[in-house]
């Protein structure tokens, strides 16, 4: 453990390297019990050179105690996931996007997906007592058979699970990850029907088609939903979306954005995501850019200074929809130009057409080909949010600097300031 200096630890005696073992009595099993346990004046129990010392540590409310503790270490999934996108990356990329983390602690802390395979009568124990919540279940079926041929063990019941989280008060987030022929038509209706009654412990729930890439090796034989079958499974989530809104609402189980693109059908109005609860998720992200380009537009001004010429990068899915809102800046915006460029996917493949998985050597090369034989030094290079890391980093471990480099034009990511990506000024 290391102390911070004038902290409030450091007022209370503690020293570097101190193992903390208790606060007011609470044997703590790892930095999230020290979390919930140290949020006031505590008496922590503490092991210096094999001896047990009680200090008082004098803390206000929410303070910072002025220690940092040895983080949490990731718990491994175990499950062979027929979908598992791990097992789906080529190698060479950054060594902590092969974890396959399956960790409540990392569920509740930062949003992550798990399966609760393996989870134990202790976890669900602890869970409840320091209340979890939020948690992020990955469900993909409620048939025990079906979602562990899925998972790629015997069986894996979660409704019982599901079941005791909620009836405990715990707010529950779920996915459903849509394979052709495995688990929409009917067994999306069996499950939707069995999940419904879960609500509003199971707060919301996706439907996502699974993502393929081109590295899938060794794994079974998967096909994503088109045409009739995306329209299908879409009408299924939207009839009970209309279902629950009438009984409970709220219309609970909502599309990802992708489900709509592959049905070729309309997004929404903002007011059918209720908060976007999936927005990480890819469950509404057309509808709020759209809603946050739209709600920017009365302050842009009707002329530029200078003319103003920008290239924005997505993948293919997006496009589209990109090219119906920069033809509307460019009516409103005299001098405005602003052109679409649908990056292909060579590092995972061509199916993958999300722009967070873009590669930087995607995003050069497709520049590159763009504006081949093009005069391009006014122009400015935008990229999508998403296709960064907390790190800066894209998937494979180019920086935004780094991409400009090698194009030799100046290279932005979009902060959500459409003001000053259209016009070069700071609201």
């Amino acid at each position: 453990m290391a102390v911070e200096p004038g902290s409030a630890a450091q007022r209370a005696g503690m020293r570097p390297g101190d193992l903390l073992r208790k606060i007011n009595g609470q044997t703590l099993e790892d930095a999230l019990d020290v979390r919930f346990y140290a949020h006031g004046p505590a008496t922590l129990e503490v092991q210096r050179d094999g001896a047990l010392l009680e200090l008082d540590l004098d803390l206000e409310p929410g303070q910072d105690p002025g220690w940092e503790i040895e983080p949490l270490s990731v718990r491994s999934c175990h499950c062979d996931c027929k979908f598992c996108f791990v097992q789906q990356l080529p190698e060479g990329l950054r060594p902590t996007l092969y974890v396959k983390d399956e960790d409540y602690r990392f569920s509740f802390l930062f949003g992550s997906y798990l399966t609760l395979v393996g989870f134990t009568s202790r976890d669900l124990e602890r869970v409840k007592r320091l209340r979890l919540s939020p948690l992020y279940v990955s469900i993909h079926a409620t048939d025990p058979l079906i979602r562990g041929g899925l998972l790629g063990v015997k069986r894996a019941p979660i409704l019982p699970i599901l079941k005791e989280l909620t009836d405990a008060g715990l707010e529950i987030h779920g996915q459903i990850v849509l394979v052709a022929g495995m688990n929409d038509g009917p067994v999306l209706e069996e499950t939707l029907r069995d999940l419904a009654p879960l609500y509003p412990g199971l707060a919301s729930l996706s439907v996502v088609p699974v993502g393929l890439t081109g590295h899938r090796r060794k794994l079974p034989d998967l096909r994503r939903l088109i045409g009739a079958e995306a329209a299908a499974a879409l009408a299924q989530v939207r009839s009970w979306q209309e279902r629950m809104h009438s009984r409970q609402g709220s219309r609970w189980v909502y599309p990802a954005d992708e489900l709509i693109l592959l049905a070729g059908d309309d997004f929404p109005p903002e007011e059918a995501y209720e908060g976007y609860p999936q927005l990480e998720n890819g469950v509404g992200l057309v509808r709020w850019t759209l809603e946050q380009a739209r709600a920017a537009r009365d302050s842009l001004p009707v002329e530029l200074p200078a003319p103003r010429r920008l290239l924005w990068v997505t993948g293919r899915s997006a496009a589209t929809v990109l090219r119906s809102l920069a033809k509307d800046f460019q009516r409103r915006v005299k001098g405005l130009e602003i052109e679409i460029l649908a990056a292909s996917n060579e590092l995972l493949g061509e199916s993958v057409t999300v722009a967070g998985l873009l590669g930087g050597h995607d995003v050069v090369k497709a520049v590159k080909a763009h504006l081949e034989g093009r005069e391009n030094g006014d122009y400015g290079v935008f990229l999508p949010p998403d296709c960064l890391n907390a790190d800066g980093l894209l998937l494979d471990d180019w920086t935004v600097d780094g991409v400009a480099e090698r194009l030799g034009l100046p290279v932005e990511t979009f902060d959500g300031d459409w003001r000053a990506m259209l016009t070069g000024e700071r609201s």
